[in-house]
C-alpha cells in the first residue's frame, strides 16, 4: 500500500469523526409510533453518543436539563406536543418529534389553540398505524366537515386563516371511519367592534355641522386601523376628516339615512363594522304648501283666503312671506303667512304661489290656478233669539242669513200658514225681522227663502216656536168644609194656578216641604193634589202649595198660595158621659125611689137606712169613691209611629140635693192639661124626701157610684 494510500484513508476516517462530532443529533421516542396512552412511560434519546449533558424543548418551550442523553416521564392529558432536544455548548438541535396522548386510533393536533384573528391555525391529523394505502382524512369545526382529501401514509395537515372569534369552537379530524377527540380553539380578538358616535346629535338641524368618530375600545399592542364611513351601506367618496373623525360642515336634508364605520387592518386583511346610527337632518321650515279658503269653485264677491303654509322651529327661524299672482307680487315679504280678498272678483284669477326666506334660504310653493265665479245664493238657515222657547209678553227675532251668495239677495219670512210676515230686498247676507210682544197666537212654524239673479228661491228648514207662559196665581182648595178635622178623616187638598206651561207643584206644612212616599199622605201623579188618608194630631198646621215652571236660560218661575191651617177637632165628652151614667142614674133613682116609698109606708123614716147607690161596690168602704176614667183621642205615638194619644181624666159621680128637694146627679171631673171639661150634671127626679139622715156614706150627703172604665 503506497503512502498515499495511507494518507487518503487516515483523511476518510478524521472527516468521519468531525462529521459525528459536529453532526445533528437524532431524537428517538418510544413507542415509536409517538402515541401514548395516560400513564404510560415516554422515553425519549437525544443522538447515540457519550452522555452529555442535553436541554430538552416542548412546543419550542424549555422544560428539562440534565445529564445523559435519556428523559422517562408518565405520560397524561398534558404531555402531548412536539418535542426537540439540544446538545449543550454545541448548538446542535434535533428534528421535531410529535408524541400524542391518546387512547384512540387518530391524533389530532392544532396549533395554536388560542389564535388572534388573522392567523393560521394549522391542523394535523395522525394515524397511529403505518399504513400506505389512501385513506380519507377529514377535518371538522362544531361537528361540521371544513376540508377532506384522499392521501396515503399516516398523517394529513390543514392549514386555516382565523378572521373573527366566530371561527372559534371544537376542532376534530377523522381518518376513515376513525375519529379523533376534540380540541377546543379559542379565537382571540385582535381589535374589538368600532363604536360610531355623532356630535351634536342623531337628530340636528339643517346647516348646522355634524362630526361622526369612530372609534375601537379594544385592540392588541402595535394593530394599526384604517377606516372607512358609510350612508345607508354606500362608502362615502372622501374623509374630510383625519383618521377615525368624519365631519360633514352644513347638514342638508338629503345626506340623513344611516350610517356605519368600518375599521381595516391591512397587515391581516381584517375589516369590523359597527353598528348603523340613524342620523336626521331636519329642515328649519319645510316646502310651503299654498292653500286657498274655500276649496271649492270661487264665485265673485267672496271673501277668499290664501294661506302660505310651512312647518318651522319657532325657536331656529324668523320667517317672512310673499305672494304673487301670474309672477306679479301682491303682499311684499312680511310675517304674515296669509293673503286675504274680502271680495274676490273675476279679474281676480290667475295663477298664485308664495315664497318664503329665513334671509338664508327662499323656498318656493306650488302653484295654484283660481277662477272666480259668480255666486249662487246658497240655501239658507234660520235661527231664532234668544231660542226657539220664547216667554210670554217677551220680544225676539227671526234671523235669515246664507254662506254665499252675489248680492243682492232678497228675503221673505213665513209662519206655519206660509203667509207672508216681511220680505226685504239687502246687500247683507243676512236680514232680521223682530216679533213681539211674544203671545200664544205666535206659537207654530217658521221659515224664510232667498233668492238672488244667479238663483230661484231657496227655502229654510222649518223652526217651531213655543210660547212658554209663567204660572200665576196659585189657590189651595180643600174638599171640606171648616178647618177642624176630625181624628182619623180623610182630608184632600187641591193646588190650582190661573196659567202656566207645563207647572209642577210642591206642598208645605208649617212652611216644611212635604216629599211623597209617607205612609200617612201621598201627592197625585201631577203633584196638583195632596191626599192625607188619616188626620192626626202630626198632621196638624199651617198648609200652602208653591207652582213653578221653566223659562229660558234656567230661569225659574214661582207662586205661592195663601195658607190654611188644619186643627184636630176635640170630641163631645159629655155625651159620651151621659150615655155611660144614664143606665146607672135609673137604677139609682129606682133604688132612691123604692127606699122613700118603703119608708113611707111604714112610717119610720127616722130609722130607716138611706139607700146607697155603690153598683159593684161592697158596703162598709166609706167615703172611697172609684175614679172613672174616660179615654179621649189625642195624639201620642205607639211603636209603627201612629198617632194615638190617650188622655185620662178623673170622674166622681155624686148626689146633689137641689131646691125644691129635687135630686140632681153630677160628674165631678178632674181637669187635667190636655182637656178641658166642666161638670155635667143631670136631674134624674123631683121627690118629696125628707131631711137627709146622718148615716148617708159618711155623713157627707153624696152617693157614690162606682162606674166601669170605658
Amino acid at each position: 500500500m503506497t503512502l498515499t494510500s495511507v494518507l487518503l484513508i487516515l483523511l476518510i476516517l478524521a472527516l468521519c469523526r468531525i462529521t459525528q462530532a459536529f453532526g445533528r443529533p437524532v431524537l428517538n421516542v418510544y413507542p415509536t409510533n409517538g402515541f401514548v396512552k395516560e400513564g404510560e412511560t415516554l422515553k425519549f434519546q437525544c443522538g447515540t453518543g457519550k452522555v452529555r449533558a442535553v436541554i430538552w424543548y416542548k412546543n419550542g418551550q424549555f422544560f428539562a436539563y440534565g445529564w445523559g442523553n435519556y428523559y422517562e416521564t408518565l405520560a397524561n392529558n398534558e404531555t402531548g406536543g412536539s418535542y426537540h432536544c439540544e446538545i449543550y455548548n454545541s448548538w446542535k438541535k434535533s428534528e421535531t418529534v410529535k408524541v400524542v396522548v391518546t387512547d384512540r386510533n387518530v391524533a389530532f393536533h392544532v396549533v395554536p389553540v388560542s389564535p388572534l384573528e388573522g392567523e393560521t391555525l394549522k391542523l394535523n391529523c395522525r394515524y397511529k398505524y403505518d399504513h400506505r394505502w389512501k385513506k380519507d382524512f377529514g377535518f371538522y369545526r362544531n361537528g361540521k366537515k371544513i376540508h377532506s382529501m384522499w392521501l396515503p401514509g399516516r398523517e394529513s395537515s390543514y392549514s386555516i386563516k382565523v378572521n373573527s372569534t366566530d371561527d372559534s369552537g371544537w376542532y376534530s379530524c377523522k381518518i376513515d371511519w376513525s375519529e379523533s377527540r376534540n380540541v377546543k380553539v379559542q379565537v382571540q380578538e385582535r381589535f374589538a367592534q368600532p363604536v360610531l358616535r355623532v356630535e351634536p346629535a342623531s337628530e340636528v338641524f339643517e346647516g348646522l355641522p355634524v362630526t361622526l368618530t369612530c372609534t375601537v375600545p379594544v385592540a392588541q399592542p402595535f394593530v394599526l386601523l384604517h377606516y372607512s364611513f358609510y350612508r345607508d351601506s354606500v362608502a362615502l367618496e372622501a374623509v374630510p376628516g383625519l383618521g377615525s373623525i368624519y365631519t360633514i360642515n352644513a347638514a342638508a336634508v338629503n345626506i340623513s339615512g344611516n350610517y356605519t364605520c368600518e375599521a381595516i387592518n391591512t397587515v391581516y386583511s381584517l375589516r369590523k363594522r359597527s353598528s348603523s346610527i340613524q342620523i336626521s337632518i331636519k329642515q328649519v321650515y319645510t316646502v310651503p304648501v299654498l292653500t286657498v279658503r274655500p276649496e271649492e269653485q270661487l264665485f265673485d264677491g267672496q271673501r277668499v283666503k290664501l294661506v302660505c303654509w310651512v312647518e318651522a322651529n319657532p325657536s331656529q327661524v324668523s320667517l317672512q312671506y310673499s305672494f304673487y299672482r301670474n309672477g306679479i307680487v301682491l303682499q311684499s315679504p312680511s310675517h304674515h303667512s296669509d293673503y286675504i280678498s274680502e271680495s274676490a272678483r273675476p279679474t281676480d284669477s290667475g295663477i298664485y304661489h308664495c315664497e318664503v326666506t329665513d334671509g338664508k334660504v327662499w323656498k318656493c310653493s306650488n302653484q295654484l290656478d283660481l277662477s272666480i265665479m259668480r255666486i249662487p245664493v246658497s240655501k239658507p238657515e234660520l235661527i231664532i233669539q234668544p231660542g226657539k222657547d220664547l216667554i210670554k209678553g217677551d220680544t225676539g227675532c227671526l234671523i235669515c242669513s246664507v254662506s254665499n251668495g252675489s248680492l243682492p239677495i232678497y228675503y221673505q219670512f213665513y209662519n206655519s200658514s206660509s203667509v207672508e210676515l216681511y220680505s226685504e230686498l239687502s246687500n247683507s247676507t243676512e236680514l232680521v225681522y223682530n216679533i213681539g210682544p211674544i203671545s200664544r197666537r205666535d206659537e207654530g212654524f217658521y221659515h224664510c227663502s232667498v233668492r238672488n239673479e244667479v238663483t230661484g228661491p231657496q227655502h229654510s228648514e222649518d223652526i217651531e216656536i213655543t210660547v212658554i207662559v209663567p204660572v200665576t196665581d196659585a189657590v189651595l182648595i180643600s174638599f171640606i168644609n171648616g178647618t177642624e178635622i176630625q181624628s182619623g178623616d180623610h182630608l184632600v187638598l187641591w193646588c190650582q194656578v190661573r196659567e202656566g206651561t207645563e207647572p209642577q207643584f210642591l206642598w208645605y206644612r208649617d212652611n216644611v216641604l212635604l216629599r211623597n212616599g209617607s205612609a200617612h199622605y201621598h201627592v197625585t201623579a201631577d203633584g196638583g193634589e195632596l191626599v192625607i188618608h188619616s188626620f192626626q194630631r202630626d198632621h196638624v198646621g199651617r198648609y200652602h202649595c208653591a207652582a213653578i215652571n221653566k223659562g229660558t236660560n234656567n230661569t225659574i218661575f214661582n207662586v205661592t198660595s195663601d195658607y190654611i191651617k188644619f186643627t184636630l177637632r176635640a170630641r163631645s165628652y159629655s155625651k159620651e158621659i151621659m150615655a155611660s151614667l144614664l143606665p146607672v142614674l135609673l137604677m139609682a133613682g129606682l133604688l132612691v125611689s123604692g127606699c122613700y116609698i118603703y119608708r113611707r109606708a111604714t112610717g119610720n123614716s127616722s130609722t130607716a137606712s138611706q139607700p146607697r147607690i155603690t153598683g159593684s161596690q161592697p158596703s162598709g168602704e166609706g167615703t172611697a169613691a172609684s175614679n172613672l176614667e174616660y179615654a179621649v183621642v189625642g195624639a201620642a205615638h205607639n211603636a209603627e209611629n201612629i198617632t194615638a194619644d190617650l188622655v185620662y181624666s178623673e170622674v166622681t159621680i155624686k148626689k146633689r140635693k137641689e131646691p125644691g128637694n129635687s135630686i140632681a146627679f153630677c160628674s165631678d171631673v178632674k181637669k187635667d192639661s190636655k182637656t178641658d171639661l166642666d161638670d155635667y150634671c143631670i136631674t134624674y127626679a123631683t121627690l118629696n124626701l125628707s131631711e137627709p139622715s146622718q148615716e148617708e156614706d159618711g155623713g157627707d150627703g153624696n152617693v157614690y157610684m162606682n162606674i166601669p172604665r170605658k
